[in-house]
């Protein structure tokens, strides 16, 4: 008898990759093809259609042998509707009825959600929060997105933007944000942030180490300020001890938000490891409370950049659709 296997689908503004995973969340045949942002979402969808068809094929399996689909990809999106409203980077998908076109081709129930909850779904399912029914995830990027798990489910929130972690407050008055509030987590603790407050710094003549690596604008990559800060530079240690601190800040409020199992951290910047994680961890047991030992283990990803993937087949598998759908 054949095994069957869920399709994952992580439709993203640059490229699409589309997976066969098994029960276990384990990668079986996968496919991955620039995604051109001219083309309609008609064509695409029917290329996408074929590569499931075709990796099924090489598996030796036919469209009998699915066990659900899933697609995450960027909002905003009509969640209830299946509907992809508008996608910054590929102009020609707007109010596109995802779910039904590829359900429809497939003539597959399809569940569709935001792809930062299909990474939190992922982590959840397969990954660094496996065997906890909550959890959140926090994906430090160019910007910062996350997901929340409550008793296994994704939550969605009523109008469908739950889990906007990177536009939490963490300073009163803060620094503006690109989308119009002052003071979020993603303009203290993002990797642009990062990048950005080392290179202000540069311009206002601080020494430091990185002044050898930056451009000519005194522009530095905030992977590179993680590897000067693990190799003592001050001003580097100082820029990321901040990030880090945010990012407890942020943690202690998750924690009595949603009261958490797990925090798990990934994205670009968890590639830093323990430099990352110990930091945030010894920010969050200064900043935490002390009337009760209700505290979240805080762990880093580890499905990497196939946590939207795997988590799109893993709600595909699931099912975890809203009760209106």
């Amino acid at each position: 008898m054949s095994e069957s296997v869920a399709v994952g689908i992580d439709l993203g503004g640059t490229n699409v990759k589309v997976a066969l995973v098994d029960v276990r969340g384990r990668i079986k045949a996968r496919w991955v093809s620039p995604l051109d942002p001219a083309e309609s979402p008609s064509v695409t969808v029917r290329e996408i259609v074929a590569t499931i068809d075709s990796l099924l094929a090489e598996a030796g399996l036919s469209r009998l042998d699915l066990a659900g689909v899933g697609i995450g990809a960027p909002g905003p999106m009509d969640l209830r509707r299946g509907r992809i409203v508008k996608a910054a980077n590929l102009p020609a998908w707007h109010d596109v009825p995802i779910r039904e076109l590829m359900s429809d081709a497939l003539i597959q129930p399809v569940v569709f959600d935001n792809d930062g909850n299909a990474a939190a779904y992922g982590e959840h399912w397969a990954g660094a929060g496996r065997g906890s029914d909550d959890m959140v995830m926090l994906t430090l990027g160019t910007g910062i997105g996350g997901g929340v798990i409550l008793g296994g489910r994704v939550l969605h929130g009523h109008f469908e933007n739950a889990a906007e972690l990177g536009h939490t407050i963490v300073a009163v008055n803060g620094a503006p944000c690109t989308c119009g509030q002052r003071g979020c987590l993603e303009a203290y603790a993002s990797a642009r942030a990062v990048a950005q407050r080392a290179s202000a710094a540069l311009a206002q003549g601080e020494s430091s180490t990185l002044r050898k690596v930056a451009d000519d604008n005194l522009n530095v990559q905030a992977v590179t300020v993680a590897q000067h800060a693990r190799g003592g530079d001050s001003l580097a240690r100082r820029v990321w001890d901040d990030a880090c601190l945010h990012l407890a800040v942020a943690c202690v409020n998750v924690q009595h938000a949603y009261n958490p199992a797990r925090i798990v951290l990934g994205g670009g910047l968890s590639r830093a490891g323990d430099l990352l994680l110990d930091g945030v961890r010894e920010h969050f047991a200064r900043q935490k409370w002390s009337l009760h030992d209700d505290l979240p283990t805080i762990e880093l990803a580890a499905l990497g950049y196939d946590a939207g993937l795997i988590g799109a087949a893993g709600l595909g598998w699931h099912r975890h659709r809203r009760p209106d759908e």
